[in-house]
């Protein structure tokens, strides 16, 4: 009972709901996620920055061992905890990066000129809420009569950036990367896009905004999720928060750990996730484009601690990636897992720690 009613005073502070509804979920995996947090727990006492949340948190670890479902992503990983994985892990953003346009920008363009410059849409433009933006672009065109076929055949007729379906199948079948998306386009046009190139099944999981067509053949899109903590990210779509969740959860549900994570992108909202990278990871960025110029522009004030990779194709990137010196040979020795035990442990803490503070006034009332 003490426990599910501290997740419950928890579950009422805005920032603490989510993290709360993560780590359960995490620690809900097995017994070998749960041993994971009792070794940590230990061994940091005051980590979780509040005794109460630590003991709970713990009582949780320790009694909740069966297995459960993540609502995060749909991941096609079947291993399971047991031997640990060490891997490797390229995420990638899709507009301007996988494809040589923006997709919605591309459908938008279907429709005629005075009622892409109106100013109704310009205002929900300007006012930076994308998604409702697209949102009323979809039901525009419903309304002019395009139909889905149409859609459809328009995002599979946009090109590849050059050399990208060769790098994403060299990455995945020949060095044997974990590979996923993180976009701000939608699932229709990730997902009609990879099956017209084949490569639906070289992707371990896609992060984007939900999309369909309904019964009418109206194309509806949602966000994401909504967000106000990351200023460098849209509200709809923190780029960063979920490729921290997507490692962490890998690790804890499948026991898989990534040496390396690779980030490729090109725009300003691809700033958010290398800037979360480790030493050990790589930034990738479009040359020309605002990603690179952002970095290049601010490289210490942003304190990037990634390398940085400049890319101008496919062809060009893989060849970067496949003579890098940390890639000659298996992932990491024994003494490297060792250090990624130690980085994961202290991500943990970090996270519950802005947990217990956040809950701290509140326990105390």
């Amino acid at each position: 009972m003490a426990t599910l009613t501290l997740i419950k005073l928890l579950s009422k502070l805005p920032k603490a709901k989510h993290e709360i509804h993560t780590y359960e979920s995490q620690i809900r995996a097995g017994a070998a996620a749960a041993a994971h947090y009792n070794q940590w727990a230990i061994k940091n006492p005051l980590a979780f920055g509040h005794c109460q949340v630590q003991v709970k948190v713990q009582q949780l670890a320790a009694t909740m061992s069966t297995p459960s479902t993540s609502a995060a992503a749909q991941t096609t990983n079947s291993g399971g905890l047991g031997k640990q994985q060490l891997r490797r892990l390229a995420a990638f953003d899709f507009d301007h990066t996988i494809v040589s346009q923006n997709t919605d920008t591309v459908v938008r363009d279907m429709l005629p000129n005075e009622l892409i410059s109106s100013c109704a849409l310009t205002e929900l433009m300007e006012n930076e809420c994308w998604t409702e933006y697209m949102a009323e672009i979809f039901r525009l065109l419903y309304a002019q009569q395009v139909p889905e076929s149409r859609i459809r055949d328009t995002i599979r007729c946009i090109p590849e950036v050059p050399g990208f379906v060769r790098l994403i199948k060299h990455l995945q079948k020949k060095m044997k990367f974990d590979l996923i998306i993180i976009s701000d386009s939608n699932s229709i046009f990730i997902d009609e896009w990879l099956r017209a190139h084949n490569l639906s099944d070289c992707f371990n999981a896609i992060f984007t905004n939900p999309a369909e067509f309904n019964e009418h053949g109206q194309l509806l899109v949602r966000a994401y999720h909504q967000q106000t903590d990351c200023k460098l990210s849209a509200s709809n779509l923190c780029k960063g928060r979920v490729l921290e969740h997507f490692v962490i959860e890998q690790d804890l549900r499948y026991n898989i750990r990534y040496d390396h994570v690779f980030y490729v992108g090109d725009g300003n909202n691809d700033i958010c996730p290398v800037l979360r990278q480790r030493a050990c990871d790589f930034a990738c960025a479009r040359q020309g484009f605002a990603m690179e110029k952002h970095l290049i522009k601010n490289r210490n004030k942003l304190k990037l601690r990634a390398h940085l990779l400049i890319w101008r194709n496919g062809f060009d990137l893989l060849e970067q990636i496949r003579v890098l010196p940390q890639l000659q040979g298996p992932p990491s020795t024994e003494s490297q897992a060792h250090n990624l035990d130690a980085t994961r442990l202290a991500e943990i803490g970090r996270r519950a720690s802005a947990v217990a503070t956040a809950a701290a006034p509140a326990a105390a009332e």
